[in-house]
């Protein structure tokens, strides 16, 4: 797909955008013909003693039939371990528009596909 430089700028200012560095977690990529994905952690502040905040991102990407790419990602926040979202909502999802990330909204997990993601172990 001609993502790999791309990649990296999109980790790296996805970490500026959500105000937390995000690492990727190893054996997470997946490439297919037109699609790939990846998964991404991070730890919101310094470790320390009391709440933990720790943020789990699912970057996705696909190629539109115009060959331009679709860029977005999947972003579920842990309060110490426990997954927390709005109301009735699973994760924030945010989308790469013209050169930066732009906040789409929460969005529930109609498919069930997430329900095993209750709690970070």
């Amino acid at each position: 797909m001609g993502i790999g430089s791309e990649h990296a700028a999109w980790i790296q200012t996805l970490s500026g955008f959500l105000g937390c560095p995000l690492g990727l977690v190893e054996g997470s990529e997946t490439l297919e013909a037109d699609a790939a994905s990846s998964t991404l952690e991070g730890v919101m502040g310094p470790p320390h003693s009391g709440i933990t905040t720790e943020l789990l991102v699912k970057l996705l990407v696909t190629r539109r039939d115009d060959g331009g790419l679709d860029v977005w990602a999947l972003v579920f926040f842990f309060v110490d371990k426990r997954r927390v979202a709005e109301r009735d909502k699973c994760y924030l999802t945010v989308e790469w528009r013209e050169g930066q990330w732009a906040r789409r909204g929460w969005e529930a997990d109609a498919e069930g596909e997430w329900a095993g993601l209750e709690t970070l172990e």
